[in-house]
């Protein structure tokens, strides 16, 4: 994995993991569940834009 991939996934990883877990609260509160499942899918937006945004530059 390259600087720039890296830094993109360093970037989409925290922005991504608060919305997630913002998607998965539960009667509007957090819960450790929501925070992990947060986590979970946050890294995998994180992964996927990191490889989108390292094909994408010459």
């Amino acid at each position: 994995m390259n600087t720039t991939r890296t830094l993109w996934f360093l970037f989409s990883f925290a922005v991504a993991v608060p919305v997630m877990a913002v998607m998965f609260r539960e009667d509007g509160e957090f819960t450790s569940q929501s925070w992990t499942k947060g986590v979970l899918f946050g890294a995998g937006v994180a992964v996927v834009a990191a490889i989108a945004a390292g094909k994408a530059r010459p």
